[in-house]
């Protein structure tokens, strides 16, 4: 500030209640006189740039706002920005009102706690050597889903119109800043259906990667990207896929892990809700949860990080040996067998989540069964499980999808009928772009897909040939006899060409009678 206009220096004291007069003369005393006593100043504090973990001289320590938790050091780490931003880390209430009126009423409600459970996991990231990354609480409006964001989001503040809630309506760009705002800390981005299409997926690569746009400097140089290491909640009447598909575009696997689609609706009749505690309604239950978290929030994680900060440094191996042997058994319980990597990943995401809120009810600021935080990931994470279909590799499962659907829409008309017993005058049947041949086959189809075909249509926007060994796998195309995809058949009229034979049972639910 000293070293331009002097503008942000009259702008920060005015803001703070100081009188200044406006003579410009007068205020060039006043700001010799700031610069000139920093040589008097015998103290020193290092300044950083954004919340979040920071290396000090004695050990990690949590900067936020408000304070800085951790040992204290002869250099003390202080948040200092020069940007004028609204950070929502207001607190209101204690960590023992936010557990009675907040946290007890979560017990019984799956994604009460685990977005609760959420809250108390971003500083975990680090500890645990995690990657960031999103979870989605997709449903119709007014089922509850904001209310379950508000929970989550009163463990670090709150106050204002909408508590710790960031509204979904940014550019890329404009998000980057936020982001930052929310290293180590939870993000509560609400309603997704209010962000570009077009940006959708990239806002969401960028958060969960934690790195900004590398941008050049005045003279060409390249500038430092902004950075962070950050959970974020999000929610909104549709998932990530169904928002880039309006833009036309398609969600890849990639994006699929990084944001976590889990229904909102949790099957009880009251949204988001399983238990009302004695409410007459959900929407009474979930009135009091907005008027609780409007009267409580921020006290939770202060209290965490100060028992999480000591627990850590009596022992510094011992919460990443707690929190990989966590990991391992949420896995054991929860994960299917034969699940892909991505399902892998996102499992461990799950995990980490519960283990956050095994940790705060250690700590004692849940007030939940020690088993509370488990179950409710466990019921999360099957729900998205079942919502995707399967526990493979995203890119398959879709691929599958995708040729099911060839065959359900185009059955008829682009597949033609080699085998059938013509009689003498009867005309053949007219297939225009034909991919393949079908054949009666005990009262179902067969189909025969030509291999460029396959590539160019069947399978387009996937890899063709992985795709085709993944349906060989699993019965779903029968292989030639060298073992390969494609196999070598006789076809009337046509000799012998390569083709994908399908198995009639990828197929079902559709009958002879059906397909033309």
């Amino acid at each position: 500030m000293l070293g331009g206009q002097y503008v942000e220096i009259w702008r920060e004291l005015l803001d703070r209640g100081l009188p200044l007069v406006s003579s410009p003369r007068q205020r060039g005393l006043l700001a010799a006189y700031l610069g000139s006593v920093g040589h008097h100043v015998t103290d020193r504090a290092r300044a950083v740039s954004r919340i979040g973990w920071h290396d000090g001289d004695k050990g990690d320590v949590f900067v936020l706002p408000d304070g800085t938790y951790g040992a204290a050091d002869e250099t003390p780490v202080l948040l200092q920005i020069e940007a004028r931003l609204d950070l929502p880390y207001r607190v209101a209430g204690t960590a023992t009102q936010w557990r009675e009126e907040i946290a007890r009423r979560c017990v019984g409600n799956s994604r009460l706690v685990f977005g609760a459970s959420a809250g108390f996991a971003p500083p975990l990231l680090r500890i645990a050597n995690e990657e960031g990354g999103g979870l989605h609480y997709r449903g119709n409006s007014r089922c509850g889903k904001t209310t379950a964001q508000r929970v989550a989001g009163s463990v670090w503040g709150g106050g204002g119109i909408n508590g710790f809630l960031r509204p979904w309506r940014a550019t890329a760009n404009g998000l980057e800043g936020i982001a930052e705002a929310h290293c180590d800390a939870l993000l509560c981005l609400d309603e997704m259906g209010q962000v570009q299409a077009r940006e959708a997926g990239e806002i969401n690569y960028m958060l969960a990667n934690g790195a900004g746009k590398g941008r050049a400097g005045r003279d060409g140089s390249a500038r430092s990207s902004k950075s962070w290491r950050l959970l974020f909640l999000s929610t909104g009447e549709l998932s990530l896929a169904d928002k880039m598909a309006e833009a036309g575009q398609r969600a890849k696997a990639g994006q699929e892990v990084r944001l976590v689609d889990i229904p909102a609706d949790a099957g009880a009749g009251y949204g988001v809700f399983e238990k009302l505690h004695g409410e007459p309604s959900g929407q009474a239950f979930a009135d009091v949860l907005r008027q609780q978290t409007h009267s409580y929030y921020g006290a939770p994680i202060r209290a965490y990080l100060t028992a999480l900060i000591e627990q850590h440094a009596t022992d510094p191996d011992a919460l990443p040996k707690l929190l990989a042997k966590h990991r391992a058994d949420f896995l054991r319980k929860n994960l299917p067998e034969g699940s892909s990597a991505q399902v892998q990943s996102v499992c461990g995401r799950f995990a980490l989540v519960a283990a956050a809120g095994s940790l705060a009810t250690t700590f004692g600021l849940t007030g939940w069964p020690d088993d509370e935080a488990d179950r409710a990931a466990a019921i999360c994470f099957k729900a998205w499980l079942g919502e995707r279909s399967g526990a493979g590799d995203h890119e398959i499962e879709a691929g599958i999808r995708q040729v099911v659907a060839f065959i359900e829409q185009h059955g008829a008309s682009r597949f033609e009928d080699a085998w059938a017993d013509r009689s003498e005058g009867d005309r053949p049947e007219r297939v225009i772009n034909r991919v393949g041949f079908r054949r009666n086959d005990d009262g179902r189809w067969r189909y025969y897909v030509l291999p460029e075909m396959w590539r160019a249509e069947v399978t387009k926007g996937f890899d063709a040939k992985a795709l085709a060994r993944a349906m060989v796998e699993r019965k779903l195309i029968v292989p030639g006899k060298d073992g390969k995809p494609a196999a070598q058949v006789h076809v009337p009229a046509y000799g012998k060409p390569k083709l994908y034979v399908l198995s009639p049972e990828a197929f079902a639910g559709e009958e002879v009678k059906d397909a033309g």
